[in-house]
């Protein structure tokens, strides 16, 4: 998948010519995206993806309320960034990613196929437990990934999108380990 990813960016850098997307510049002379800006909505993209899905797990089988909660708040919020960051991609001509489980699996900072089977057998508090742990380096490899795109990107809005996330998914973090503490 990362070295798909790669060939389709390269490529398509090798198509305009040029290291940035959509048009070259905006009107204050900042170059539109860059491939790091690319990157990042092309891989999280499947990452919040993953959340999602591990998330209606959640609903479906806990009976805690922080979790299903915690669940809840993060499924809403990362199906607008997904949104957010498909138009980014689109007008940069640059195909958004498809819905293919195996291939996720497969990328740095995602949860296995064998982590997701190991959540949708457990019940109960081991339910509980897992998922927030899982849960927890999931969100902690998209502060990673945010973190790398405000680093090296240049388009204002996935530089903008990419603090969200990390303030959001830290404090995420931050209560789940409150949670665990308590």
């Amino acid at each position: 998948m990362r070295a798909r990813l790669l060939i389709i960016v390269l490529g398509l850098l090798a198509l305009t010519g040029c290291s940035t997307f959509g048009g070259g510049s905006n009107s204050s002379g900042e170059p539109a995206a860059n491939e790091a800006d690319a990157t990042f909505s092309l891989r999280m993209i499947p990452h919040h993806r993953q959340t999602i899905d591990v998330a209606k797990i959640a609903a479906e089988r806990s009976k805690d309320q922080f979790v299903v909660d915690v669940a809840d708040k993060i499924a809403t919020v990362e199906a607008g960034e997904i949104e957010q960051m498909a138009t980014y991609l689109r007008s940069w001509n640059i195909p958004v990613p498809g819905d293919d489980a195996a291939a996720t699996h497969k990328m740095a900072g995602m949860m296995t196929a064998k982590d997701v089977e190991n959540l949708k057998a457990a019940q109960g508090k081991q339910f509980d437990d897992l998922f927030l742990a899982a849960l927890s380096r999931h969100l902690r490899s998209g502060v990673d990934m945010a973190k790398d795109a405000q680093a090296q990107g240049v388009h204002v809005g996935s530089k903008a999108l990419a603090g969200k996330i990390i303030v959001s998914q830290t404090e995420v973090i931050d209560q789940i380990a409150a949670k665990k503490k308590a």
